[in-house]
C-alpha cells in the first residue's frame, strides 16, 4: 500500500512542472508587446544615382500573433545625407493587423555630396497598442549609391599660347610697286590665363616685300580667349618675284607670373606683276575697194614684267570678213608679237562701215584682259577698166625694096667713111710737106 502511494506522489510531482510551464507560456504570450519591423525592401533601379530619381519600396510587418497595432508613424532618414526622399520623409499608417505587412513606396535620390558605395539609412517606427501604450522600434537598411565623381582640382600650370587664326589683304593680291594693308588676327587660346607685354614682329623671306616702319608692334595685354587684330602696311618692290611669298609672324609675351613665352606662325601671300601690253597699227585704211583683200598687221608689245599668254586678235567690222580669230600666242617681257589678218571687203556694199578690233590676253594666273579699238573705213565702188583690143599690123608688100635700100645705104656708108678719113689724112700730110 505504501509503495502504491509513493508511486502516485512521484507521478504528481513529475506532472506539476509541466503544467506550470504551460501556464507561464500562455501568460508570457498574453503579456508580450507588439513588434513592428522592416522585413523587406527593394529599389527599382538597383542603385540610387545622384541626379536621378529612384523608387524604393519598404515592407513593414507586425510580428505579434494576436495584437493589432495602430496610429503608426514611419520615418526615413540617412545620417550622412547620402539619400534624400524627393517629397516627405515619413508616412502615417492607421493600423496593421497581427502577422500582417504594409508596403511603403516613395521616391528618393542621392544627395549632391553623396559618394559612391554602400550607405546605411534608418527606418524609425512609432506606434500604439490596443491599450494605448506607445511603442517604438527602428531598423537599418543598406542602399547602394552612385554619387558624383569628385575630381581633385589641380592648379592649372599650362602655358598660354598666342596664335594667328586669320589674315587678309585689303586687295586680292600684292602688286609690284604698290602698297597694301595686311590684317592679322591673333588669339590667346588659353581659357583662363591672360598674356601681357606683347611684342609682334613681321618679316618676309626674300626681302622684296617690306612692312612699314620697323615691322613691329607692342600690345599691353590680351585677355584669356581674347583676340587682337594687327594692321600692317606692306610695300612690294618693282622687281618683286611673281608667286607665293612666305611671311613669319612672331610674338614674345609674358603671363601674370612674368614667365616669358614666344610663338610664331607662317603666312602666305600671292604677288603679281602688272600686265602691260601696248599695240600699234590697229587701224584700217581710209578707203577700201569692193571685193579687195585688205591686209592689217598689228604689233603687240609686252611692256610689263611678266609674260602675257594666248594673245588673240578678233575683227568685228561690218562688210569686212576676217575668216576667224588671229592667234599671236605668248609674248615674253620686252618682246613683240605680230598679228596679221586678211580682210575680205564686201563686193555688194558701198559706203562707210564701222566695227572694232578686240585684243585678248591672259596673265600668269589665267586672268583675262581685253583691249578694244573702234575702227572705220569707206568702201568704194570698184571701177571697171575698158579692155583695148590691138589690131594686127598689116604686112608691107614692098619689104624687099626696103631691104635693097638698106643694103645700098649701108654699103655706101661703109665705103664713104674710110675714104673721107684717108682723104683728110692725105691733105694734112701735103700741108706738112709744103
Amino acid at each position: 500500500m505504501k509503495k502504491l502511494l509513493l508511486s502516485v506522489l512521484c507521478l504528481i510531482f513529475l506532472l506539476l512542472p509541466i503544467t506550470v510551464s504551460a501556464n507561464e507560456s500562455v501568460s508570457e504570450q498574453s503579456n508580450s508587446q507588439p513588434l513592428l519591423m522592416v522585413t523587406d525592401f527593394s529599389v527599382d533601379t538597383g542603385s540610387i544615382t545622384a541626379g536621378k530619381v529612384s523608387k524604393i519600396a519598404i515592407t513593414l510587418t507586425n510580428k505579434h500573433k494576436t495584437e493589432e497595432i495602430k496610429n503608426i508613424k514611419v520615418t526615413f532618414s540617412a545620417p550622412d545625407g547620402s539619400v534624400i526622399p524627393t517629397k516627405l520623409d515619413s508616412v502615417h499608417i492607421e493600423s496593421i493587423a497581427p502577422q500582417k505587412s504594409y508596403t511603403w513606396s516613395f521616391s528618393i535620390t542621392a544627395g549632391e555630396n553623396a559618394t559612391s558605395g554602400s550607405h546605411a539609412v534608418n527606418i524609425s517606427m512609432q506606434y500604439e497598442t490596443k491599450s494605448g501604450q506607445v511603442l517604438s522600434s527602428s531598423d537599418n537598411i543598406t542602399l547602394n549609391v552612385i554619387g558624383k565623381e569628385i575630381k581633385e582640382e589641380k592648379p592649372d600650370e599650362s602655358a598660354p599660347k598666342l596664335m594667328v587664326t586669320g589674315y587678309e589683304l585689303d586687295k586680292e593680291y600684292l602688286s609690284a610697286g604698290e602698297k597694301s594693308i595686311l590684317k592679322i588676327t591673333v588669339k590667346n587660346t588659353h581659357a583662363s590665363k591672360s598674356v601681357r607685354n606683347i611684342k609682334f614682329s613681321l618679316s618676309e623671306e626674300s626681302g622684296e616685300i617690306t612692312p612699314s616702319g620697323m615691322g613691329t608692334a607692342h600690345i599691353k595685354n590680351i585677355s584669356a580667349g581674347g583676340t587682337y587684330v594687327w594692321e600692317v602696311e606692306l610695300t612690294a618692290s618693282h622687281t618683286v618675284t611673281v608667286g607665293e611669298h612666305r611671311f613669319t609672324v612672331s610674338a614674345e609675351y609674358e603671363d601674370s607670373d612674368y614667365r616669358s613665352y614666344s610663338s610664331s606662325d607662317i603666312l602666305r601671300l600671292n604677288v603679281r606683276q602688272s600686265v602691260k601690253l601696248k599695240y600699234d597699227s590697229a587701224i584700217l585704211p581710209k578707203k577700201v575697194v569692193q571685193g579687195d583683200n585688205q591686209t592689217v598687221t598689228i604689233n603687240l608689245m609686252n611692256t610689263g614684267k611678266s609674260t602675257v599668254y594666248n594673245c588673240t586678235i578678233d575683227f568685228e567690222i561690218e562688210h569686212l570678213q576676217s575668216g576667224g580669230s588671229t592667234f599671236v600666242g605668248n609674248i615674253d617681257p620686252a618682246q613683240t608679237g605680230i598679228g596679221t589678218a586678211n580682210l575680205r571687203v564686201d563686193s555688194n556694199f558701198e559706203g562707210e562701215v564701222k566695227g572694232k578690233i578686240t585684243i585678248t590676253y591672259e596673265d600668269d594666273y589665267g586672268e583675262v584682259y581685253t583691249d578694244t579699238v573702234d575702227v572705220s573705213t569707206v568702201i568704194e565702188k570698184k571701177v571697171e577698166q575698158l579692155e583695148i583690143k590691138e589690131e594686127p599690123e598689116k604686112k608691107n608688100s614692098l619689104w624687099w625694096l626696103f631691104i635693097i635700100i638698106g643694103l645700098v645705104v649701108g654699103g655706101g656708108a661703109g665705103f664713104g667713111i674710110p675714104w673721107l678719113i684717108n682723104d683728110k689724112k692725105q691733105r694734112k700730110e701735103d700741108d706738112l710737106r709744103l
